[in-house]
């Protein structure tokens, strides 16, 4: 089975983790992305309850009545809940964030290992205050992992978000949540990362991440400008 997570388009707010429709550049982000979804056989669509994430999965693929019709939204694939952080702008967040994250490798060490859905979890890194810790996510986002491995798809496309994928990638490749920014410091928005699961043995791959090429034919588009003019 192939697993398309997808990072939603630009948001019309930049303020953390706002419940807010796209942008419209985050619009024709999704329009991008639409085109390149069309190349592949997808057989169900899941996307979380977020606008952001709703608008990009009803955009990208407006031209598959079946998968639109069948649009299964669950909110254990929303973003994390950043508590009090939630709405803050830019600056103030970058600001917490670089004490936060000393502070979560400095407790780090000591913690127990445990498993959720059968799959392995690291240890749990701090709480967001008043918010989720990438263990709590892993808690309500393995019961819909668990519907997709029994589902009997071969292809689904889930339109989610930037924090939840990589803190399923920790969860299911072994990193642990307190370094899960080693996914990733910045995944661009509509974004493609591909899991492969085999049923036979278990277990899931990792195909490819990050994979924006399809945005990158309109550079404006993306958070940064990666692409250089050749020699």
């Amino acid at each position: 089975m192939i697993i398309y997570l997808i990072r939603h388009g630009r948001q019309n707010c930049s303020d953390c983790n706002l419940d807010v429709p796209l942008s419209a550049e985050g619009r024709r982000q999704a329009e991008l992305l639409g085109r390149r979804m069309g190349r592949y056989a997808v057989d169900a669509l899941y996307s979380s309850d977020l606008l952001r994430a709703l608008e990009t999965a009803r955009i990208a693929f407006a031209g598959h009545g079946s998968l639109l019709k069948g649009h299964q939204i669950r909110p254990g694939l929303r973003e994390v809940d950043f508590g009090t952080l939630t709405g803050q702008a830019d600056p103030y967040v970058k600001a917490f964030y670089k004490d936060y994250y000393q502070k979560q490798l400095a407790l780090f060490s000591g913690r127990k290992e445990h498993y959720v859905g059968g799959f392995f979890v690291p240890p749990e890194e701090m709480v967001y205050p008043e918010g989720e810790s990438g263990v709590m996510v892993m808690e309500r986002v393995m019961p819909v992992v668990a519907e997709w491995i029994g589902s009997g798809y071969q292809s689904i496309a889930v339109v989610t978000h930037g924090g939840l994928i990589r803190i399923l990638l920790c969860a299911l490749f072994g990193g642990d949540f307190a370094r899960r920014l080693q996914f990733g410091t910045s995944l661009e928005n509509c974004s493609i990362t591909q899991l492969n699961y085999d049923a036979g043995k278990n277990a899931f791959s990792l195909e490819r991440f990050n994979d924006y090429a399809h945005i990158e034919e309109e550079p404006s588009l993306l958070r940064k400008n990666f692409l250089k003019p050749a020699d």
